[in-house]
């Protein structure tokens, strides 16, 4: 009797051991199996080195919207004056994750151009919020190594590396990673989610009709991605700030309209954008997946907020040499309020 108990304890003994190394088994197969996916998803993003960019020479270089109809401002004006910070000091805050994303104002077939957007992307992990920065273009600034010159020149001059350095001696900005986008990956994206709602005024619905034959009204319409881009793109019924205004709503509104998907459509449109090659960054494929591991379910919770630099009444409009209208701006004052985003209590 006592051995027919001790053969059934063995047994059972077995049949936990085998299905311990079966769930084992399954356990390491579908984390093999995400791994392999991932790799090969991210195989997908083009990844650029900082120091593999081209300095593109400055006769090549153009700028559509320059202006000349602000007041001037010369050379020896005090204001075209950048007080510059230390060139090496130590910004990152802990807890805090700053990805650029770069709107490239650049068409199928043409070379790097001025940057059209720039995002920053402020993650705070401490407090779940996402601050996205607009950076105005025409902003006036000291770019290591070149002239005084508007903003979105850095990217054009150096690629992503100089506008991070350029961020950084002006605003004391760190940037962690950058991510660049062009006309056709922006409207790329937008489609594959089937479209984003924005709320436009009259004034915005008649300028959007008038440039792409649509018929638009005020109110909430869905937007595809070239009627999106197009939004995202106004500037002549109004500011540039407005229209950094209009580019962080469409962000938003990306961000929404993915957040409403199930879980299977997360994934769909992921995998689909990724393996389109709508994307380019300078993350290594290591960084990339960390901050996508850690970043990404903070979107489905995260408060998001709004800011712009330079602030609404931080800075004039002069026009400053060959350069036309340029925001000379206030640079104590911005950098205060940057700091109050990344050292909030």
């Amino acid at each position: 009797m006592k051995n027919k108990q001790g053969s059934g304890h063995v047994s059972w003994q077995r049949i936990v051991l085998m299905v311990l190394c079966i769930v084992l088994a399954l356990v390491f197969f579908v984390s093999l199996f995400s791994t392999i996916y991932i790799q090969y998803l991210l195989n997908h993003i083009t990844v650029q080195n900082p120091g593999t960019y081209d300095t593109i020479p400055s006769h090549q270089m153009t700028d559509p919207d320059i202006d000349f109809t602000a007041p001037t401002m010369d050379s020896t004006d005090p204001r075209a004056t950048v007080p510059t910070l230390p060139s090496n000091p130590n910004l990152a805050v802990d807890g805090i994750i700053n990805i650029m994303l770069i709107g490239e104002d650049r068409r199928p077939g043409e070379d790097r151009q001025r940057s059209d957007s720039m995002i920053l992307c402020s993650f705070d992990t401490r407090h779940n919020s996402l601050t996205m920065i607009s950076f105005l273009r025409d902003t006036y600034v000291a770019i290591p190594g070149y002239k005084n010159q508007k903003l979105n020149a850095a990217y054009q001059f150096r690629g992503p590396n100089l506008l991070d350095q350029t961020l950084a001696l002006n605003f004391g900005v760190h940037v962690d990673a950058n991510i660049m986008v062009d006309f056709t990956g922006f409207t790329s994206i937008i489609d594959l989610l089937g479209g984003v709602d924005i709320e436009l005024t009259q004034k915005e619905a008649n300028y959007l009709n008038k440039l792409g034959g649509w018929k638009l009204t005020a109110g909430i319409q869905h937007l595809n991605g070239q009627k999106a881009l197009a939004y995202s793109r106004i500037r002549k019924i109004d500011m540039d700030a407005i229209r950094a205004q209009r580019q962080r709503k469409v962000i938003t509104a990306i961000i929404n309209s993915y957040k409403n998907k199930s879980a299977g459509e997360m994934l769909s449109i992921a995998t689909q954008i990724i393996t389109s090659g709508f994307i380019t960054t300078d993350m290594t494929t290591q960084e990339l997946t960390g901050y996508v591991m850690k970043l990404a379910p903070m979107l489905a919770t995260a408060s998001i907020n709004n800011q712009q630099i330079p602030a609404e009444g931080t800075y004039e409009n002069l026009s400053v040499g060959s350069l036309g209208d340029c925001k000379v701006i206030d640079f104590d004052i911005n950098r205060k309020i940057l700091e109050n985003i990344f050292y909030k209590d």
